[in-house]
C-alpha cells in the first residue's frame, strides 16, 4: 500500500509540474505576442494616421516601406483579426509560392485572413486588454 502511494505522489508531482510549465509557457508566449502587435502598430500609426488596423493596413500598402516591417504589420493585423483588414490582405494574396525578396510573405498573408475570418481555432489573446 505504501508503495502505490508513493508512485500516485510522484506522478502526481510530474503531472503538476507539467500542467504548470504549460501555463508558463503560454503566458510567456501571450506576453511576447502582445509585445509584438504593440510595438508593431505603435510603428505604423507614428508613420501613418488614424488608429492601429489603419495604420497597418497604410504599411502593407506602403509600397515604399520595407518587406520585413510590411510582413510584420501582416503578422499583427493576423493577430489582431480585425475585419477591416480583410481586402488589403487578399489584396495581397497569390496563393503562390514566397518570394520574400520581392513581395509580402505568402504564409502569413494565409494564416492572417484565416484568423481573421475567424475559420481556425485560436486559443484566448491574454493581451487583448493592454493594447
Amino acid at each position: 500500500m505504501q508503495a502505490s502511494k508513493r508512485v500516485f505522489r510522484i506522478v502526481a508531482w510530474i503531472a503538476n509540474t507539467i500542467i504548470g510549465l504549460v501555463i508558463v509557457a503560454y503566458i510567456a508566449a501571450n506576453v511576447l505576442i502582445g509585445w509584438g502587435v504593440r510595438s508593431d502598430s505603435s510603428r505604423a500609426v507614428a508613420k501613418f494616421s488614424g488608429d492601429r488596423i489603419e495604420a497597418l493596413i497604410a504599411t502593407v500598402n506602403c509600397q515604399t516601406c520595407s518587406l520585413h516591417d510590411r510582413n510584420r504589420s501582416v503578422w499583427a493585423l493576423g493577430q489582431l483579426r480585425d475585419k477591416r483588414a480583410l481586402p488589403v490582405l487578399h489584396k495581397y494574396y497569390t496563393g503562390k509560392r514566397c518570394d520574400h525578396k520581392t513581395q509580402i510573405c505568402q504564409n502569413e498573408l494565409r494564416k492572417a485572413i484565416k484568423w481573421t475570418e475567424g475559420n481556425s481555432f485560436m486559443l484566448p489573446q491574454l493581451w487583448r486588454p493592454f493594447l
